[in-house]
């Protein structure tokens, strides 16, 4: 069996997440006061607001933890509104996002090959396939009705020979057909 991790090369979905989280608890700390400290609770959104402006710097450039910068927003946001069930909520969409991040893979096997998605898991017999090939980081799936799908893979995290799984397939699909 051969598994393939697709290159992300879309938005990280993770940071536009954790950026909206950030931003929510900003507001939540406005509108929810805690009574006389409403300086305080200015002071907490600002600080939010600048966090979810500088999330990409905090968590890429720095290599911060979502969950730590997730706890913090809590804290500020309990410290403004003086209430445990906004920051709990924050930090369990936090905690639940992380499931909401799968990573595309195909894998194949001698019975055929899946393409597996967030959302959509869709599994093609070898006699659907004209040619598979994987050359430079690239897997090419060409299919006998001219369909044709072509994904970068992440070359760190799949070390697959080329010349082998090139054999594989060609006896897959000559078997097949």
């Amino acid at each position: 069996m051969y598994t393939f991790i697709i290159k992300e090369e879309g938005p990280d979905l993770g940071l536009i997440i954790t950026r909206s989280l950030v931003a929510l608890a900003a507001i939540a700390s406005l509108f929810f006061q805690s009574g006389t400290h409403f300086f305080v609770n200015i002071l907490a959104a600002l600080i939010l607001f600048i966090v979810a402006i500088f999330i990409n710097v905090l968590l890429v450039k720095v290599k911060g933890n979502k969950m730590g910068l997730l706890l913090f927003s809590a804290i500020l946001l309990f410290i403004a509104t003086h209430s445990i069930t906004f920051p709990v909520i924050l930090l369990v969409y936090g905690y639940l996002a992380k499931f909401l991040k799968k990573q595309s893979i195909i894998e194949i096997t001698q019975n055929g090959v899946a393409v597996k998605k967030l959302l959509s898991n869709t599994t093609f017999n070898w006699a659907d396939f004209s040619n598979v090939v994987y050359k430079d980081n690239l897997l090419t799936l060409d299919f006998k009705n001219n369909k044709l799908i072509q994904v970068a893979v992440d070359g760190k995290q799949t070390a697959i020979d080329e010349q082998v799984f090139s054999e594989f397939c060609l006896h897959c699909i000559s078997r097949s057909g």
